[in-house]
């Protein structure tokens, strides 16, 4: 049964820096800001019964500066449990879509794979990653904000992967999973 939703942050919940990368830590952009229904998309999800957490790739901004971007933003309550792998600059530490951070998470969490959802707009790394560990997963598919750049990678299902186009349809996607889910489990009795 899900219980939590683990977000990806850059260009999912929130925008860009200027130049799309952290070079220096996130709380020095003061153009970051929440994307727009993310705020009622959290609120949503917490109506769901459902807890959430942020699972972020980041080059230059540790899990404390994200906790404070996320307390500028005025959210950071809305989050059991906050990860940046603070990674992108330097290859020998693990980042997303290796498992061992996708199991760190969880283990954080104290939940299994099948119990979380990663929502996330990057293929590659929040998608594949996700479904390696199995964990179901949402692919924020905006134009914008999308990126995939393997094409060959092949998935497992489930864990069920949902496409979305706009972060408002989110909620609808876990009740889809949770309802796959759902019926898989009666299936089984």
């Amino acid at each position: 049964m899900i219980s939590h939703v683990i977000w990806d942050l850059g260009e999912t919940l929130t925008t860009p820096p200027n130049g799309r990368v952290d070079a220096k830590p996130l709380t020095e952009y003061p153009e970051i800001e929440l994307r727009e229904h993310v705020l009622e998309v959290l609120e949503t999800i917490n109506n769901m019964g459902l807890k959430h957490a942020i699972l972020s790739n980041t080059a230059t901004s540790d899990t404390d500066v994200v906790r404070e971007l996320l307390k500028r933003l005025g959210v950071l309550d809305k989050f059991e449990y906050v990860y940046a792998t603070k990674s992108e600059l330097d290859p020998s530490i693990p980042e997303k879509p290796d498992s061992i951070v996708y199991q760190y998470v969880l283990d954080k969490l104290d939940i299994k794979a099948e119990e979380a959802v990663m929502i996330g707009n990057t293929w590659d790394t929040d998608i594949i990653g996700a479904n390696r560990v199995g964990m179901h997963a949402i692919w924020l598919q905006n134009p914008e904000v999308s990126v995939r750049k393997d094409f060959d990678e092949k998935v497992i299902t489930p864990p069920w992967m949902l496409p979305v186009w706009d972060i408002a349809a989110v909620p609808k996607a876990i009740e889809l999973i949770a309802g796959v889910e759902l019926s898989s489990n009666k299936d089984k009795q």
